[in-house]
């Protein structure tokens, strides 16, 4: 087989065949006879080479896993691919999702360059509507690139009316989106402002489509005037590719008027990260400098995800039960699913009726798994559900007539997040005790006896993560998010005996969810937000059991985290009736917004008896966006029906209003307080950190500073309704 270095062609071959075609005077201006009778004899030879080895348009290889045959067709299908899954072209293969297609007029309405416009002048260009030459007339085109595993690959094509001649055919990608001075009456159908760092892709044929050339330089100049450095390409079959279709096998084409080409940007020197924006237009020969003709209307590179590459996938079960000492390990309704590429897949089961004496009993175990990936939205989802029904763990030590473990992941293109919205517990009782709320990953130790030392329960054991791209990368990471949902979780050691372990999980709920980073044409900002949200706490001495509810927070990279209690209380401090709580949080390629609420009603403190503080209903919310700026308010946020030691309050007391409780401590009314020593008035906007805003509210904040008070509370603090959000976007 040839190789096919011996077959490039080089600039001195076009020279000489232009001078061929120029009667004598080459496309530098110089006559021929300038030339030594020895360099022209082996030019033609080295072109006679070029006609030998090249009987038609070089092609069949498959640079960029893509069938360079010129035709549309993937044929046969699958790798490597090709434009369309149909012979005309009019079905896009779906492997080439950023693909930007260009459709040109012809005849006396097209959009062409006036006489004079040079490659290297554009400050010159004269952009009017006019016919250009059959030979040099655009019909349609397109431009992809595509990245295969860490590879980047750009891929062209053009048709053209007639094949009265070679063609010369650029496609030009500008990082302005102002357009080109000289042309800016045509609005956004002018050429773009070229600027330093354009590049230009190149496509010239002769003899027909028997020798193809296809070339990249870098602009090295402004707007006006400059040149074209050119970028070495390296070797055809190797790192790029072209092919016309010579001979024809395009319906309704004639041979000639179509070509192909693909180049490894990787590997090779062009800067071509991604485009803001495309056009195509063509020269009157191959000298870069020559004369232009017709021009495309320049459009967006828009890169599209990767739905195809992305995986969502895990498990739930109803429960584990593992003995050390009796060598017991069983687990009970387990279910996995798995989806990658486009798609949907779940699995479920139950059991009815479970006894397994001495550890488990429950009337109903239910599990399912969910992987989807969808193309719109294009995200991987992946949903876990576990539900135990009347369960009754280990002789009573833990009850509950319901337990539901969810865990949910999400990611896309350019975020990712977890959510276990929907894990709730109904009639729990742990040890003898009923527990009405439960924040995640609460932890009861229990007595040594009879249990055994370090024996405990953890309630709501919830472990998330998300990860990002690496900082500054643009191409090639992955946004993954992943969540393991335990809602019981029991642990007895050392009983009978050292070295026997005990484990009961009931409601396992696992997801995993990773898509491919969208491309990017720029460095990303640091970007992330922040929130959180809870009911009420109780931060006293001796403490409390449990001291805070309704706890719910967001990653950093944004999310949506939920309860509702049908009523809330902290020993003897708090009291509530009917709550919520949420916080919530997005990343965009704009901006960062984060927003937390939590909502109480029949707030009583202390319970019963309501002699310090009672309210029909309080609502604490904090809202912030980041979008170069950055800025946070308090919109959402009310106290209804407040009365504090026995007087009323007006609703809404203005921010941070403090009053005496006489014989107990103080309270803080509608609490609010910025970042980084950010101030209120100015919506906590100007902090220390530019970029960046946050603040905290919270309703209702009784300091108790007075031991033995006749209200009989605990000296410490007490919140109810707080909720916290941030936002930062720094470029």
């Amino acid at each position: 087989m040839d190789d096919p270095q011996t077959h490039r062609v080089t600039d001195e071959t076009l020279n000489v065949l232009a001078v061929k075609r120029n009667n004598g005077r080459s496309v530098s201006g110089r006559h021929v006879k300038d030339r030594h009778p020895l360099a022209i004899m082996l030019g033609v030879l080295v072109l006679a080479g070029v006609m030998i080895g090249y009987p038609k348009a070089f092609a069949g290889s498959t640079v960029g896993d893509f069938e360079i045959d010129g035709n549309l067709v993937d044929n046969p299908a699958g790798g490597p691919i090709d434009w369309s899954t149909d012979p005309e072209g009019n079905i896009p293969h779906p492997g080439l999702p950023n693909r930007v297609d260009f459709k040109d007029a012809s005849g006396s309405s097209d959009g062409i360059f006036g006489q004079g416009s040079k490659e290297l002048e554009p400050g010159a260009w004269i952009c009017l509507t006019g016919s250009a030459p059959s030979k040099s007339d655009i019909v349609k085109g397109s431009v992809a690139i595509r990245a295969i595993a860490q590879k980047r690959f750009m891929y062209v094509n053009f048709v053209r009316l007639k094949p009265e001649g070679d063609v010369h055919m650029d496609y030009e990608f500008n990082q302005s989106s102002e357009p080109n001075p000289a042309c800016a009456a045509l609005g956004e159908q002018a050429p773009k402002k070229r600027t330093a760092g354009d590049v230009l892709v190149t496509f010239d044929t002769d003899l027909g489509g028997k020798i193809i050339l296809v070339r990249a330089f870098e602009w090295v100049g402004d707007h006006t005037v400059g040149t074209f450095k050119e970028l070495p390409l390296g070797s055809q079959g190797v790192l790029w590719d072209a092919a016309v279709n010579i001979p024809n096998t395009i319906p309704g084409a004639e041979a000639g008027t179509f070509g192909e080409a693909v180049i490894n940007i990787t590997d090779s020197p062009i800067q071509l990260l991604c485009p803001e924006f495309a056009y195509m237009k063509t020269r009157a020969s191959s000298a870069i400098n020559s004369e232009l003709k017709d021009r495309t209307t320049p459009l967006k590179i828009v890169f599209a995800d990767r739905p195809d590459l992305a995986l969502a996938e895990k498990s739930a079960f109803g429960a584990l039960i593992s003995d050390t000492l009796l060598g017991i390990n069983q687990t009970l309704v387990p279910v996995s699913s798995r989806q990658q590429g486009v798609g949907r897949n779940e699995q479920s089961e139950r059991l009815l009726s479970v006894p397994v004496p001495g550890y488990l009993q429950a009337d109903v175990l239910r599990a399912s798994s969910t992987s989807e990936i969808t193309n719109a939205p294009a995200q991987a989802m992946h949903t876990s559900v576990s539900e135990a029904v009347n369960v009754n763990i280990l002789n009573g030590l833990v009850k509950a007539s319901l337990v539901r473990g969810v865990a949910t992941t999400t990611s896309s293109g350019s975020a990712s997040s977890f959510s276990s919205i929907g894990s709730t517990f109904k009639d729990l009782v742990v040890n003898g005790k009923a527990i009405n709320n439960v924040t995640p990953n609460t932890r009861i130790d229990l007595p040594a006896v009879p249990f055994g030392e370090g024996s405990y329960v953890l309630l709501y054991e919830r472990v998330g993560s998300t990860s990002t791209p690496a900082p500054g990368q643009v191409e090639g990471g992955t946004y993954a998010a992943a969540l393991t949902v335990n809602m019981i979780h029991v642990v007895i050691k050392g009983l009978p005996g050292p070295g026997d372990e005990t484990e009961v999980i009931v409601s396992n709920a696992v997801a995993h969810a990773d898509f491919p980073q969208r491309e990017l044409c720029a460095i990303l900002p640091k970007q992330m937000v922040s929130g959180h949200a809870f009911i009420a706490s109780a931060t006293t001495d001796p403490s409390l059991v449990p001291t805070m509810v309704g706890f719910v927070s967001i990653p950093a990279t944004g999310g949506r985290d939920h309860q509702d209690l049908d009523k809330a209380t902290i020993g003897s401090e708090v009291s509530a009736g009917a709550s919520m709580s949420e916080s919530s949080g997005a990343l965009s390629a704009t901006s960062s917004t984060a927003s937390s609420f939590a909502q109480v009603t029949g707030v009583c403190l202390p319970t019963p008896g309501c002699t310090t503080l009672g309210a029909t209903a309080v609502k604490s919310q904090a809202n912030s966006t980041a979008d170069g700026g950055a800025s946070s308010n308090k919109d959402g946020t009310e106290l209804v029906g407040l009365v504090v030691m026995g007087t009323p309050v007006s609703a809404n007391p203005p921010p941070n209003t403090t009053m005496e409780l006489p014989g107990i401590g103080f309270v803080i009314l509608n609490e609010q307080f910025c970042d980084n020593n950010g101030t209120l008035a100015a919506n906590c906007s100007d902090g220390t950190v530019a970029g960046h805003s946050g603040l905290t509210v919270r309703a209702i904040h009784v300091f108790v500073t007075v031991p033995g008070n006749p209200a009989g509370l605990q000296e410490g603090e007490v919140i109810v309704a707080e909720a916290h959000s941030d936002a930062t976007f720094i470029k």
